[in-house]
């Protein structure tokens, strides 16, 4: 024992005579062990890369004999379902070319644009990207918003999917539903700078996104390119109608539905807030915030699509959506469950790899919004500064949210594993559903975030890049790092919350007795050296008064030796 935590158990045990009250002991809560001098103890270890850099890689050795290869139930594997088709975004090759060929070009003067518009007039617009009908387009206002006009061509080549064509009164609702959102993005996001251009109104282009889509394929659901400010003159949100409005069901009879574009409409206006507030951003913040873009207009909409995707879970083929499974096991092929960095977003992974980026983006969205709340996301392009490029994520975190980059990445990544409830370790470690969430929407679930299950990886070693993390299954309860193990990665042992057994007041490590080693733990936790689980803190508070201190500390150890009798008073 410490010899300075010896003598202040002898001077506290001279000073103090206090009774000790038997009470009823408690359930066990979520435990986090990060202290390592004797392994890392728990159902499963998160092994975490605090770099800031996504080019830095930290080896965690040789796992072999270490963790479980096999894990939870093998279920088959998170798909789309091949009757409603699933979107992609090309945000980020649209972005990337923007980059290299609009750097110094002055944006359009075009005096038309300058104007207002009513329903029926006609503009012509450059289509750069998957034009169905030529580089140029003529379209007309079908419906004209406070806040934006929605456009369609008036071409009625088989290809173009007109959106008057599939329904006379989609255009209005899509008006009004972007109206109805605009101040909510604009308190979450800021108000998008349209510059000369306009009349404050921004532009929604509806018409077939010619990406060769053919059911059973993903489909490009809208864009947003920077382009469009230079060649068109005018704030434009690309936004699909086939098979985004209309389809062929399983029986190939056309089926429509104007409400599936919702989602891509928001998601597409924050790319256009971000760009013309702060210009070009890192891929991976600039999709984490159009991910909470679609969270925070339509709750539920993104958590009940992008968990399962994480989990590659399909809960639609299953339908057990009141017996989630416990964990599953992670997908070899996938770079985000192979300690991906979580600020990168290379090139040239396959879609199934980007859709799980994705997840990861927006799962951080919503950890984002469950500590700090909606106005994280303006105050993070508030300080991101404007110009060509801006500061990076790591460098306004502190500011934004104040928190370390690092330590926000670290918290989230136990998070995925932990999914606390809200109420433990102050809401570190747990996710909450965003206002207005109507879990009639998603099969009654109450919160989706019990979906939400640890992704074990299996294999035998990883690399994990700055920011990224695996969750491990450690042999026996207990994980130790191999020698190879890189020297800065860090490990927190998780033991998930369940309903245990009682244990007897006092009994802080949770062995079955309260004895000395009980009362220098909660000597230590009193004197800020470990930490305590929320368990752990009502078992240590023998004295009732709401905190667990050294005079706890002396009536356990007091109990321990006889000096007093539980019950005495």
């Amino acid at each position: 024992m410490n010899k300075a935590v010896s003598v202040t158990l002898a001077l506290l045990l001279t000073l103090f005579c206090l009774p000790v009250f038997a009470r009823a002991g408690v359930s066990v809560g979520t435990v986090i062990d990060s202290d390592g001098s004797d392994g890392y103890s728990g159902d499963y270890v998160v092994i975490y890369n605090p770099s800031t850099s996504a080019s830095d890689s930290a080896s965690t050795g040789t796992l072999t004999g270490l963790i479980e290869t096999e894990v939870g139930s093998r279920r088959p594997a998170f798909k789309s379902d091949p009757v409603v088709p699933y979107m992609i975004d090309v945000d980020p090759e649209l972005a990337e070319y923007d980059r290299e060929h609009l750097a110094g070009l002055p944006e359009a003067e075009d005096a038309q644009t300058k104007e207002s518009f009513e329903v029926g007039d006609t503009h012509r617009f450059m289509i750069r990207n998957y034009s169905p009908d030529g580089l140029y387009m003529t379209f007309k206002v079908l419906a004209k918003g406070e806040h934006c006009y929605v456009w369609t061509p008036v071409s009625t080549n088989a290809n173009v999917y007109p959106l008057d064509s599939i329904d006379p009164d989609y255009a209005r609702m899509a008006a009004d539903m972007f109206d109805s959102k605009y101040d909510l993005m604009r308190e979450s996001f800021r108000e998008h700078t349209n510059g000369a251009h306009g009349d404050g109104r921004l532009s929604i282009l509806y018409y077939n996104i010619n990406d060769g889509w053919q059911p059973g394929q993903a489909y490009i659901g809208g864009y947003f390119s920077a382009s469009d400010l230079y060649y068109n003159g005018m704030p434009i949100l690309n936004i699909d109608t086939y098979p985004g409005v209309i389809r062929p069901d399983e029986d190939g009879v056309m089926v429509s539905d104007i409400t599936g574009t919702y989602s891509p409409t928001v998601h597409e206006f924050q790319h256009l807030i971000c760009y013309s507030r702060v210009g070009t951003v890192d891929t991976w913040i600039d999709e984490c915030m159009s991910s909470a873009a679609e969270e925070i207009c339509f709750p539920g909409s993104c958590v009940y699509r992008r968990i399962q995707t994480w989990t590659h879970h399909d809960y639609s083929e299953h339908q057990d959506w009141d017996d989630p499974p416990c964990e599953v096991e992670y997908v070899a092929e996938h770079s985000a469950e192979n300690g991906f960095s979580l600020y990168d977003w290379s090139s040239g992974m396959t879609t199934d790899d980007i859709l799980v980026l994705y997840a990861q983006v927006s799962l951080f969205a919503q950890y984002m919004y469950s500590r700090f709340g909606n106005a994280v996301f303006h105050r993070i392009i508030d300080n991101m500064g404007g110009g060509t490029r801006a500061r990076s994520f790591q460098a306004v975190c502190r500011e934004a949210t104040g928190v370390d980059p690092e330590e926000l990445a670290q918290n989230f990544r136990i998070a995925l594993t932990a999914n606390t409830s809200p109420d433990e370790y102050d809401g570190l470690y747990s996710f909450s559903m965003q206002e207005g969430y109507d879990p009639a929407g998603c099969h009654g679930v109450e919160n989706l975030y019990e979906l939400l299950c640890p992704v074990v990886f299996t294999g035998t070693s990883c690399s994990i890049k700055g920011g990224g993390a695996i969750c491990v299954k450690p042999v026996g309860g207990v994980y130790y790092p191999p020698q190879g193990a890189s020297p800065g990665l860090r490990y927190f042992g998780v033991t998930r919350g369940f309903e245990g057994p009682e244990y007897p007041l006092g009994d802080v490590d949770m062995n079955g007795s309260a004895d000395s080693a009980d009362a220098l733990l909660a000597l230590r936790y009193s004197m800020g050296i470990t930490a305590l689980a929320p368990g752990q803190l009502e078992l240590g508070d023998v004295n009732g008064d709401g905190s667990v201190t050294s005079a706890d500390a002396l009536i356990i150890l007091r109990a321990s030796l006889g000096v007093i009798r539980k019950g005495d008073q």
